[in-house]
């Protein structure tokens, strides 16, 4: 008879800074474009990086977006014809905290983009800013997202931990 041996102990490491950048494509709704200056709209995508130093550690401490842990939110249809892509090239760091911060909000990177050329758009950077970084680092120390699927009890849990928070203190494992 033979034994198989099951281990949950694979991972995937690699390094958040690499010395290439991806192509992406992001979906702009043409409503918001048309209020950016032609000349800004070039820059648009290169502003990731700035949006997510701003409000990385807003939107990883706010109520999340979509309220469905089993269904990812996408952009509203605005129609066929009414959504432009705009293709960037982004650095992985960039890309990953993007990344994990949608997953742990439910939506996709193209829905969190938009909403933080909202947030920027609206001015809530300029109120919170001040705040949350007065004497700390823009980012927090780490990020952890768990993905918890409980399929005795029929339950998804998406869950978003950092360090540091300053409300509620654990030890990282």
């Amino acid at each position: 008879m033979r034994t198989i041996f099951l281990s949950s102990d694979f991972e995937i490491r690699s390094s958040l800074q690499e010395k290439t950048s991806d192509v992406v494509t992001f979906l702009v709704p043409k409503k918001y474009l048309n209020r950016v200056k032609i000349s800004d709209r070039k820059k648009l995508p290169k502003r990731l990086p700035g949006l997510l130093k701003k409000y990385s550690k807003y939107i990883a401490s706010t109520k999340r977006l979509n309220k469905r842990a089993g269904k990812t939110l996408y952009q509203a249809n605005e129609g066929k014809g009414n959504m432009q892509r705009i293709n960037a090239r982004i650095q992985t760091k960039d890309w990953i905290l993007l990344g994990t911060l949608a997953q742990a909000h439910g939506v996709s990177r193209c829905y969190l983009f938009n909403y933080l050329l909202w947030l920027d758009q609206i001015g809530v950077g300029d109120s919170i800013s001040n705040v949350l970084n007065s004497g700390a680092p823009t980012f927090h120390k780490y990020y952890k997202f768990i993905l918890l699927l409980d399929l005795s009890k029929n339950i998804i849990t998406k869950r978003l931990e950092f360090e540091p928070n300053p409300i509620r203190f654990y030890s990282r494992t």
